[in-house]
């Protein structure tokens, strides 16, 4: 057993020194700019181990970067490849993902890239490093909107509305893990950093939980006889046309109208119905707005018939 122990110990330290001269081999290829195999990228040919530019493919690639260097969109980029039929070297539609791998392949340049470090490689280049920045300009663009819009398109429904027993307002905050996003309202005692002893009821509480039970109440309200009445009264100083019947008819299809529209106005009708809401151990008691109904049904009621 001692012996087929050190042979295997032997063994063992042969493929690390083989493995450590292979890897050594290939970063000092990769430094004299050699191409290592692999994917042969579009506008590529491999002859005698060497990358060698194809002429027609290499135009796709020219025009794959100028496309995007004039364009609003990733999106409006693969929709004009998809019309010329700009295909990947596999003969696939491009995709987000593969046409942003694609932008940033530093091949295109000249260059060989070995785990970050970048060498002047034996082939040739089939775009300049102009082109090459004012792409990257363009997706650096496009990032900072994309974030812009998702912030603008995910608003807090109850920013300025809710309020711990003590009278703090909670604000939104969001956490990221796992690349996915929690929101939160939280109260600015906490963020204050006020005594523990002088907090009173739920300072940090899940945002979406928190929402749904108000939009519930909403929801419940807007079912109740009287206020569908008094509803009913408001809108019908403006639109005299309409019967009590159909106003009810239409804030029963509240869940309708509130699927459809987008976040920025579902936040805008909460803040036309909610006054405030106070957040304890008994759990959330919500003020609504009265006066915020009528506008509300006027959304929902059917268009005022045009006289011929």
């Amino acid at each position: 057993r001692l012996t087929l122990n050190i042979l295997l110990s032997f063994a063992q330290f042969e493929r690390e020194v083989i493995g450590e001269r292979i890897r050594d081999k290939f970063a000092a290829s990769r430094r004299k700019g050699m191409w290592m195999g692999g994917p042969v990228p579009l506008g590529y040919v491999v002859k005698d181990r060497k990358l060698v530019i194809e002429p027609a493919e290499a135009e796709h690639v020219r025009t794959i970067f100028r496309l995007y260097a004039r364009s609003s969109s990733t999106a409006q980029v693969l929709k004009e490849l998809h019309a010329r039929g700009i295909c990947t070297k596999r003969g696939a539609v491009f995709d987000r993902g593969y046409l942003l791998k694609f932008l940033h392949n530093k091949v295109y340049l000249g260059l060989a890239v070995h785990k970050d470090e970048v060498h002047p490689g034996e082939h040739a280049a089939i775009i300049d490093q102009k082109l090459w920045d004012e792409v990257h300009a363009v997706m650096a663009n496009n990032r900072v909107a994309r974030r812009s819009v998702a912030r603008a398109a995910q608003p807090a429904l109850l920013r300025g509305l809710i309020f711990t027993e003590t009278g703090a307002a909670m604000t939104p905050h969001h956490t990221r893990r796992k690349g996915k996003r929690y929101c939160y309202y939280t109260s600015m005692d906490v963020i204050r950093k006020r005594p523990a002893a002088e907090l009173r009821g739920p300072q940090r509480l899940p945002g979406a939980m928190v929402e749904e039970a108000v939009i519930g109440e909403i929801r419940r309200m807007l079912r109740t006889p009287e206020v569908a009445a008094r509803t009913a009264r408001a809108v019908r100083k403006e639109r005299p046309d309409l019967d009590e019947t159909t106003v009810v008819a239409a804030l029963s299809q509240f869940d309708d109208l509130w699927q459809a529209l987008i976040p920025a106005e579902q936040a805008r009708i909460v803040q036309l119905l909610v006054a405030r809401i106070t957040v304890s151990e008994a759990g959330l008691a919500i003020d609504l707005r009265h006066e915020g109904l009528g506008a509300i049904a006027a959304l929902m009621v059917p268009p005022r018939k045009e006289v011929a």
